[in-house]
């Protein structure tokens, strides 16, 4: 049994190069730049070797990410005609499911900003560690030298 839908003129496949022409568009013009969690998922945190230039590398982009602004963002009317309506409509949305979705983006936030500063920690805690056993091992090669 197949289940055929004609689709009367419209070419879906120009439908869907049309839309990756405006993402890569987007993309280029900088509008993702703030959704974009390519960095730190490239990072693959779970599977990394724990030395300090990967570490500090991550860090920029783990506040980044970890600082996401939770304010209202315009919700523009982009086609003519239609486009108000469904802007409207969209706003109104936006304003009955922001009531159930701030406190659990909040709380995500604020995961992002505790996991991020307990990265910075232990960061901190290896850079400290590694400097007393680098002091360390200079002691002891002057004193191997003397003797």
């Amino acid at each position: 049994m197949t289940l055929s839908i004609a689709t009367g003129g419209i070419d879906p496949e120009a439908i869907m190069a049309e839309i990756r022409a405006r993402v890569e568009e987007r993309k280029e013009s900088g509008g993702y730049r703030a959704y974009d969690l390519a960095a730190v998922r490239a990072r693959e945190l779970d599977n990394i070797r724990i030395d300090y230039e990967r570490l500090s590398d991550c860090l920029p982009d783990l506040w980044r990410t970890a600082n996401v602004d939770l304010g209202d963002f315009p919700i523009p009317a982009k086609t003519p005609g239609l486009g108000v309506p469904v802007a409207a409509l969209k706003k109104v949305i936006w304003k009955l499911l922001k009531f159930y979705t701030f406190r659990l983006f909040s709380q995500q936030k604020e995961f992002n900003a505790r996991a991020a500063v307990l990265l910075q920690a232990v960061i901190l805690r290896y850079e400290g560690r590694l400097a007393e056993l680098e002091e360390r091992i200079g002691r002891l090669e002057k004193r191997d030298r003397r003797e």
